[in-house]
């Protein structure tokens, strides 16, 4: 189990939501052997930061909060775009 904590989770996590778009706070939490409320505190922090957002959708009757990077292009000044 990879223990990391505060902006090392973070970026960790954003890394790996770059890699695997799309997978649910659940699948992302099995995957890295983390406890779901430590990842749904840290997408809640990128999404707050403006680097990911969350998708609800309704997969076999369970509701599933999915994760998605923001394009690079969204992240730019919006002089520069």
């Amino acid at each position: 189990m990879l223990k990391l904590k505060g902006i090392y989770a973070e970026d960790y996590l954003y890394e790996f939501v770059n890699k695997h778009r799309g997978l649910s706070i659940y699948e992302i939490a099995k995957r890295l052997n983390w406890s779901t409320g430590k990842v749904h505190a840290i997408v809640k922090k990128l999404e707050n930061m403006g680097l990911v957002k969350t998708e609800i959708t309704v997969e076999n009757n369970r509701i599933k909060k999915k994760v998605y990077p923001v394009d690079w292009k969204d992240l730019l000044p919006k002089d520069v775009k």
